[in-house]
């Protein structure tokens, strides 16, 4: 397979926001260099800080002046690496732009301009990563992602070479969790724990969950589907934007919502010389941790009791690699 030429409509594509500032140094060029491939290379830079909603309260959860010398050092660490290569592009979120009612009419409602989800979790940046691609494929992650790939494979070119015999997916994956977990073929899966039927293919599995950790989405699939919510929806979301209830919606309920039920699906990667794993939490432990848990993910050397599972199990680590010294 020429990787090049199979990666020549994708665009490889990261979020950041203040939140990575402690970490982005180390998983970024990682996840970016992945990809070779790609014919171009974009950051979005989330520069907003949450609204209030009912559940999420910035200024208690981001107080000053943490959150504005947070976000100083990811603007630093975005410029340092568009000057090094790393990017092509940065689309800059700053507070009131007014690519916000661009990018809501298209992907969901005009006045859905809200930057971050009911949670205080990324909205806004998820359809400007989707919407400054310029090329049919987004290759997105998340910041926080550590990933493993085999030296010589890349896990999205191999998609593409399967992609136009899996016409109902929009969206892909690698192994969202390391494989080995399964005692038998037809035990095997993406992870122990999704919790979502999923259907077995000759190229992995296919289910109706789009997770926005990680993805390769198809955007031209895509968008006989939007916008995302609906005239006939868009009474509801405002009734629950009046009501403070769970609005905005978390892009990737939002997605799977509209996207499973139409019979679109993503498609989990069955290759096993790719695969994913997530810090739900981001304590001091795993910062100290996370230089050694990258070095030993990119070998392919986990914890058995990683095995299957998507989130980072910090204590199985700290043993594990404790034992390697």
């Amino acid at each position: 397979m020429n990787t090049t030429s199979s990666l020549s409509d994708v665009t490889v594509q990261i979020n950041l926001c203040a939140g990575d500032a402690a970490y982005a140094e180390q998983t970024v060029p990682l996840l970016v260099n992945a990809h070779p491939g790609a014919v171009r290379r974009l950051a979005v830079v989330d520069c907003c800080k949450p609204q209030r909603t009912r559940i999420f309260a910035p200024d208690t959860r981001l107080p000053e002046p943490n959150f504005t010398q947070r976000m100083h050092r990811v603007r630093e660490l975005a410029v340092e690496f568009q000057r090094q290569g790393l990017f092509d592009e940065i689309v800059w979120l700053e507070p009131g732009s007014p690519l916000f009612a661009k990018l809501a009419s298209r992907y969901v409602r005009p006045w859905m301009t809200e930057t971050h989800d009911y949670g205080g979790c990324a909205f806004m940046a998820y359809w400007a990563a989707l919407g400054h691609a310029r090329t049919r494929f987004v290759l997105h992650y998340d910041a926080d992602m550590c990933l493993h790939q085999d030296p010589g494979f890349d896990w999205a070119a191999a998609t593409l070479s399967v992609w136009d015999d899996v016409p109902q997916a929009v969206a892909a994956t690698p192994r969202i969790s390391p494989p080995g977990f399964a005692r038998t073929p037809s035990e095997d899966a993406p992870s122990v724990h999704e919790g979502r039927p999923a259907v077995r293919i000759p190229a992995g599995w296919l289910n109706d969950w789009f997770s926005t950790r990680c993805f390769l989405f198809d955007c031209q699939r895509l968008d006989s589907h939007l916008p995302l919510v609906t005239a006939l929806r868009s009474p509801v979301w405002r009734l629950r934007q009046l009501a403070d209830r769970g609005y905005p919606p978390g892009p990737e309920s939002l997605l799977s919502a509209v996207l499973g039920p139409r019979g679109a699906r993503r498609l989990n990667l069955a290759d096993e010389r790719a695969w994913l794993l997530h810090p739900n939490s981001k304590p001091p432990a795993y910062l100290a941790l996370l230089p050694r848990l990258l070095a030993s993910v990119t070998a392919g050397r986990v914890p058995a009791a990683q095995l299957g599972h998507s989130d980072i199990n910090l204590s199985a680590w700290t043993e594990f690699l404790a034992a390697e010294i």
